[in-house]
């Protein structure tokens, strides 16, 4: 009697877990869209509400639903203090309402958690689409300076981040389907690659997108890669490769024609980090610095943004925060490699290559690989992989 009571427990707490994700998925997927362009700002006051509301939902499903011990929950609560203070100075709270859902995934079955990903970014996407071209919300179009290129954004706030989506989103179903796929598939996912860049114009997300792709084709030598690579190999790769992105943008000089040329071909990432490390201090704990994106629902503002993941970490989270990004990125590779889930491992790889163009780690609405680091994994065996 006492187990089926746990066990209706569980089943209770995992269904009221996927309700708040869902709930969260769509609030985080709406603010980053034109819709608050239609509706006024009173609309991000709105969505911000929700997104807490749904966060503190999670928290209670961690409370009363997950079997913690006592000096777990203590735990939580310390990292969860210290996330709310680092991202209250940085004033920006995605990563701690990701956290929340990080630690609310405990005991949920990952791919459960990628299918319903999949399911409701897909028809939002979908939905904001049709809102697009109905004019209910405000298309977002762009002049790429200097190429004579005209990009849209479908809805989204910028083309850029529609690019985005749709590379998380194949990533989330290449998870799901454990990277295999038929040529066809593959031939289908190259050609919606091509259609988005055609759409946005959105160089690097397409380059992101063209890699996933080529994994999905050359998938059997890329696994053996991996694994022969193994988890010191891959974490080595992600460290060496976040401080050189940040190393090449703090010693980023614009007067240099190789510094000038890349820069030109990374849209000015280069630059706008350079003005962070100039005009602000490095903290331990972070701080606020003031930027304006293309996607302002003021209408226009003089750009400046930073996009390099990495480089808000340090300038906007501080050092601290900035390990603990890197640190969670080893553990979930750590966890790939000891359930023999090497598509994980591939996919913590291609964010980790995307951290440095595009800042969207923090948003579950995109990045939903970081719940893996708490929830059930498949184990895959070593067969699968030849």
């Amino acid at each position: 009697m006492l187990e089926k009571l746990a066990l209706h427990k569980d089943n209770l707490g995992n269904q009221f877990y996927m309700f708040c994700f869902s709930l969260y998925l769509i609030v985080n997927f709406m603010a980053g869209t034109t819709l608050s362009r239609a509706l006024g700002l009173g609309a991000i006051v709105a969505l911000l509400r929700l997104s807490q509301l749904a966060a503190l939902l999670v928290f209670c499903k961690i409370i009363f639903f997950d079997h913690h011990k006592f000096n777990t929950i203590l735990a939580i609560l310390v990292g969860a203090c210290f996330l709310f203070i680092v991202c209250k100075q940085a004033h920006e709270l995605d990563p701690f309402f990701m956290y929340l859902f990080i630690i609310g995934a405990y005991g949920i079955d990952f791919k459960q958690i990628l299918n319903k990903y999949i399911l409701v970014v897909l028809s939002l996407l979908l939905l904001v689409y049709v809102a697009a071209v109905l004019g209910l919300v405000p298309n977002n179009i762009m002049w790429r300076e200097g190429a004579g290129v005209i990009r849209a954004g479908l809805g989204l706030a910028t083309p850029s981040d529609l690019a985005a989506h749709v590379f998380y989103l194949m990533l989330a179903f290449a998870l799901v389907r454990d990277f295999i796929f038929s040529r066809q598939e593959i031939g289908f996912m190259a050609l919606i690659a091509i259609l988005i860049f055609a759409i946005t114009n959105s160089r690097l997300d397409a380059v992101l997108m063209l890699l996933l792709v080529l994994v999905m084709y050359f998938r059997g030598p890329v696994f053996k890669a991996i694994k022969f690579i193994g988890v010191k190999g891959a974490s080595a790769l992600v460290g060496i490769y976040a401080f050189g992105n940040l190393l090449l943008t703090y010693f980023f000089d614009p007067y240099d024609p190789f510094y000038a040329q890349l820069d030109a071909w990374l849209s000015r990432r280069l630059l706008f980090g350079k003005m962070a490390f100039e005009k602000y201090p490095i903290h331990l704990f972070g701080q606020y610095i003031y930027q304006n994106g293309n996607g302002d629902p003021r209408g226009f503002v003089v750009y400046y943004f930073i996009d390099s993941a990495y480089v808000q970490a340090l300038m906007m989270f501080g050092i601290v925060f900035l390990l603990f990004m890197l640190g969670l990125l080893v553990y979930l590779l750590y966890r790939a490699f000891k359930k023999q889930y090497y598509g994980l491992a591939i996919a913590v790889l291609l964010i980790a290559l995307s951290m440095a163009v595009n800042h969207h780690f923090w948003h579950v609405s995109y990045n939903v690989s970081l719940l893996a680091l708490l929830a059930v994994l498949p184990t895959v065996s070593d067969t699968k992989y030849s």
